[in-house]
């Protein structure tokens, strides 16, 4: 499922494809359309442009469909800094997510999470709700329950000193090498509580009582690359 996603038209300078010879080799060229630097810095957000700039259809971004060989699913309930977003892309693809499932919170097509995620986000399946936020919890809980039905272990995660009606494990402590489903929570309100009602099995990540919580973004690596490294070790 993580392939790059083929553009549909590609904008590019004369003075980027001198410089850049070898790798203009690698671009379709019946794709290539030449321009100024002026007519390219009019058409993109970006301040400094690199000379080279690609459209490409946003129905081929976001047509994720669930494959029998995916078995790890990062979830997003709400995720509202750009910032944030873009970099739980980022890690999501080091880690070997195969696909997020996002719950409203900011577009991973707006400019600040394109810029964020360093355009890993053209590379990464993904499915966005979108409606009222209980439409959204709905749906994201009916996805959540097709993918338990099919074998998959969903994990809610929370702060460690946040008190809960149940207990949380450490991260560490969870078999990692079974179909998995992440769930991050939202920065200020952590995971819905219809979805911690839904599925009970928290993680944590214990640290001093001296700070209340972590940053979603800071969260999401050592659990994401957790997966990596019990992979890392069984295959050693």
């Amino acid at each position: 499922m993580k392939s790059g996603k083929n553009p549909s038209k590609i904008l590019v300078t004369e003075k980027w494809l001198r410089k850049n010879q070898n790798l203009s080799k690698k671009l379709n060229h019946s794709l290539i359309n030449i321009v100024t630097e002026e007519v390219l810095a009019s058409a993109i957000s970006t301040i400094n442009p690199d000379g080279i700039a690609a459209l490409v259809e946003i129905s081929s971004i976001t047509n994720y469909q669930f494959n029998r060989k995916d078995d790890f699913v990062l979830v997003l309930d709400r995720i509202q800094d750009p910032g944030n977003m873009g970099n739980l892309f980022r890690t999501a693809l080091a880690a070997g997510v195969d696909a997020i499932f996002l719950a409203g919170g900011a577009h991973p097509l707006g400019q600040k999470v394109l810029r964020a995620s360093s355009g890993t986000v053209f590379h990464l399946p993904f499915q966005r709700f979108e409606g009222t936020e209980e439409e959204i919890i709905n749906s994201l809980l009916k996805s959540l329950s097709e993918l338990s039905n099919v074998g998959f272990r969903i994990f809610s995660t929370s702060s460690h000193n946040r008190n809960l009606e149940k207990p949380s494990k450490p991260y560490w402590e969870i078999d990692w090498t079974k179909s998995t489903v992440l769930i991050l929570g939202n920065e200020g309100q952590g995971v819905h509580k219809e979805i911690q009602e839904a599925f009970n099995e928290t993680i944590t990540i214990p640290h001093s009582e001296l700070v209340e919580s972590l940053n979603v973004a800071c969260v999401a690596v050592p659990l994401l690359l957790e997966r990596k490294r019990v992979a890392y070790i069984s295959n050693t």
